[in-house]
């Protein structure tokens, strides 16, 4: 196969009239961090038969395929990604709602849902505003804030396989823990339907809006970063180790780590992936060295 006839094929799975289909896409447009090189292609899949031909045609033509989300807990290499980068609209990024049954598609925003079910008088995600990520994103690494993870209120997750097929998965097969889940072993996080809980708007609202404050209090806002950098470790904050060994505001070429909060990365101007990459084995040697303890990053890696 040469290049041109997987390009071909591609293009003529693109069918839904709003989504979009670019070749040598730069990725830092698409991720919070602002870094990365070009994706071979970015494709905005809006249909589900859109992403079950996408399915079918990765199987046939071997072409890598990565999920973009929002880009929000994204490190892109500087040489970019060989292959498919994909992000979900349309319907697949919808939200409907039956008493307390929601279900929502993998491609909406976790601020958006947040809002919407506040309005509802839903209580449940009121953790998600302040997280910018997509549903899927949260899915996969059962995103979490103040105590809550995503998981928790997951009924049930609908997936792709690579044949292109769907199936329905319960609480139990989608295996959540801490900051993971076994979503990642199939093609594409399609939906869920998550059970919550009645309550009253106006204190849902004051809920949600009170962890956004303490969120844009105590974290780093407008600049550019992929949220926190490391996983915590058990019982301990990775931001107060990386506080406790004098790490704050430590830079490597344009990447530093906040003044603010030690476990965000900043990309204060031009920062390259090598330079992020450096700064995280800079952390992880320094706060070995000092505590003896090992930090794994939380941020996703692509094209490396």
């Amino acid at each position: 196969h040469t290049k041109m006839t997987w390009k071909g094929a591609l293009a003529r799975i693109h069918c839904f009239p709003n989504s979009r289909l670019r070749y040598r896409e730069p990725l830092s447009k698409h991720t919070y961090f602002g870094i990365g090189g070009e994706a071979d292609v970015y494709f905005e899949v809006g249909t589900v038969a859109e992403l079950s031909a996408l399915a079918r045609f990765h199987k046939r033509w071997d072409v890598p395929v990565a999920v973009l989300g929002r880009g929000s807990n994204l490190l892109v290499n500087d040489t970019g990604f060989k292959g498919i980068c994909i992000r979900l609209i349309g319907e697949l990024a919808q939200l409907e709602l039956e008493d307390s049954i929601v279900s929502v598609g993998a491609g909406l925003s976790l601020p958006r849902l947040s809002k919407v079910m506040s309005r509802c008088g839903l209580s449940g995600v009121e953790f998600a505003l302040g997280i910018p990520g997509s549903v899927g994103g949260a899915l996969i690494m059962n995103a979490g804030a103040w105590g809550s993870s995503f998981g928790d209120i997951v009924t049930n997750v609908t997936v792709m396989k690579p044949t292109g097929d769907l199936i329905k998965l319960t609480h139990a097969a989608a295996e959540f823990e801490y900051r993971q889940s076994g979503l990642s072993d199939y093609f594409c996080v399609v939906a869920a339907t998550l059970s919550l809980i009645p309550g009253n708007v106006e204190t849902i609202t004051a809920r949600m809006k009170e962890f956004y404050k303490q969120k844009v209090t105590t974290q780093p806002f407008a600049e550019e970063n992929a949220g926190c950098m490391f996983k915590n470790p058990p019982g301990d904050s990775a931001g107060k180790l990386i506080d406790v060994c004098g790490l704050k505001g430590h830079r490597i070429g344009g990447a530093k780590v906040s003044t603010v909060h030690g476990n965000f990365i900043l990309n204060i101007g031009n920062a390259t992936a090598e330079d992020v990459l450096n700064l995280v084995a800079y952390i992880q040697q320094q706060v070995r060295e000092k505590t003896g303890i090992s930090l794994q990053t939380e941020v996703k890696r692509l094209g490396f």
